[in-house]
């Protein structure tokens, strides 16, 4: 994911095109795939990143834009995940904060603010799942 420009000023502007949707997905994956904490999960899932960040920009423009494209369920998504690469709410906590981190770089506005709202509210989903995989009851 070289290539994406690093900002040089504060932000000055929300998100409003597919584009800063992109560079929105691409920079926090940058963050997110080394950090210590969630690297050794995606590569214990053995995430395919050039069919995955497509995927999630596509979802990301749906949230962020209202551009249909992603049809599918993210919490039913990663039930399978948590069989290969089990996370919990310390790493959960972790994706939120970088994300937060991400958007509050790169952008400032109400749909910068949603951004961040649905990323807590997704996380939110995905602990709920864990905890529910954990304790042995069916989700």
């Amino acid at each position: 994911m070289a290539g994406v420009p690093l900002p040089t000023a504060p932000p000055v502007a929300d998100i409003t095109t597919t584009a800063d949707v992109e560079l929105l997905v691409r920079r926090f994956y940058q963050a997110a795939i080394p950090d210590p904490l969630l690297g050794p999960l995606f590569e214990a899932a053995g995430i395919d990143w050039s069919v995955h960040i497509p995927l999630l920009r596509r979802f990301w423009e749906r949230e962020l834009l209202d551009i249909p494209g992603y049809g599918g369920n993210v919490v039913g998504a990663h039930r399978a995940v948590l069989d290969t690469a089990p996370f919990g709410r310390t790493n959960l906590d972790r994706w939120v904060e970088l994300f937060d981190e991400t958007a509050d770089e790169l952008f400032i506005g109400p749909v910068a603010d949603h951004a961040k709202q649905r990323a807590a509210q997704i996380a939110a989903a995905l602990a709920t799942l864990a905890t529910r995989r954990t304790q042995g009851a069916n989700p």
